[in-house]
């Protein structure tokens, strides 16, 4: 499934919660000036609870694509003074939330966008966003002319950043795994 997302000129991508009003993590590397579709990965099947099978979907990542061409590679998505050296062995950096969600934006409009959000929800302010599927809000800066479009992790906790290049190197997707399914990785 896809969704529009567009960015201001500047192409300083943030990638965390617009309901945590703390600073937000921009990324150090930097993307086209442009517009953008977010697109979720779907996966249906079946649950199984004490004996009964019911349907299931979920939504293990989300991604932002850049360019047409393959992923062949990939790397931690970094913010200033993240320091890959010193993770230990599965750990990662990435945005932190308390509200089990996580949205893209420039960070040109992500103080004005995430207000909106915010609004959204603590204000039930219908007029600051709108749903574009379920669960996803798109909050416009008419200003920049940029979209802050807001996804669900899986639950609260640390969710990183991956960006896929393509072989020549170019940047052509930024992804956040937003479910706890075993060994899950972007491809």
């Amino acid at each position: 499934m896809s969704r529009r997302f567009g960015t201001s000129p500047r192409g300083r991508l943030v990638v965390a919660d617009p309901r945590d009003q703390d600073a937000p993590r921009e990324l150090t590397e930097r993307i086209p000036p442009g517009e953008y579709p977010l697109q979720a990965a779907v996966l249906v099947g079946e649950g199984d609870y004490c004996g009964e099978r019911f349907p299931v979907t979920e939504e293990p990542l989300v991604r932002l694509l850049i360019g047409a061409e393959p992923v062949v590679t990939w790397e931690m998505g970094l913010s200033e003074g993240d320091d890959p050296r010193l993770l230990l062995d599965g750990h990662a950096y990435g945005f932190g939330t308390d509200g089990a969600s996580g949205g893209f934006a420039d960070a040109s409009g992500w103080k004005v966008l995430s207000g909106k959000i915010r609004r959204y929800y603590e204000e039930g302010d219908e007029s600051a966003a709108e749903f574009v599927t379920d669960g996803c809000l798109r909050a416009t800066d008419e200003e920049t002319g940029g979209d802050l479009v807001s996804f669900y992790t899986e639950g609260d906790g640390t969710w990183p950043v991956w960006l896929g290049r393509s072989a020549t190197g170019e940047l052509v997707a930024v992804t956040v795994i937003t479910s706890w399914l075993m060994d899950l990785r972007p491809v």
